[in-house]
């Protein structure tokens, strides 16, 4: 297949709502604080990752998206857990049932995230918890997936 899955799919269906997979990953500092983008398409601060291709793992999904999003090479250090219950309905109409699978990430590269962009990521930061809880612009399913990762208490069955 020459064009991504996404496409492929929605050449099918349209807008309608599907069910895709996803994979992102969470990378803290030395003090604890977690790396997000801020999302070309929403405008609102994310965990990276994104969606899975045909005939990749969730953990492919995950490394080869994080290099995407913020040019860092990461390797998983443990799965966190698996969100199936959410949706939403993208800037373009298309509606989708996500299944995300969110694992803890260390760096395998050179950490270097000043003036990164590219048209997925408009902005890379470090957010603390205290600071995550302040913004405005993060969705619930992410601010659910800190808030497990923050307290080290993840919840099966989301």
């Amino acid at each position: 297949m020459t064009e991504d899955y996404i496409s492929y799919i929605r050449s099918k269906v349209g807008h309608d709502k599907v069910i895709l997979n996803f994979a992102g990953g969470i990378l803290a500092d030395n003090e604890g604080k977690v790396l997000m983008q801020l999302r070309g398409d929403k405008k609102t601060w994310a965990i990276p990752g994104g969606t899975m291709e045909l005939g990749e793992s969730s953990l492919d999904t995950c490394k080869r998206e994080f290099l995407e999003e913020t040019g860092i090479e990461v390797e998983a250090t443990r799965l966190l857990n698996v969100y199936t219950n959410f949706e939403e309905v993208y800037p373009n109409g298309d509606a989708v049932q996500t299944v995300v699978f969110i694992y803890e990430l260390k760096a395998i590269s050179e950490i270097t995230i000043e003036g990164f962009h590219n048209e997925e990521t408009l902005e890379l930061r470090y957010f603390s918890r205290e600071e995550m809880e302040q913004l405005e612009s993060v969705s619930a399913k992410h601010r659910l997936m800190l808030d497990e990762y923050f307290t080290n208490s993840f919840v099966m069955g989301h």
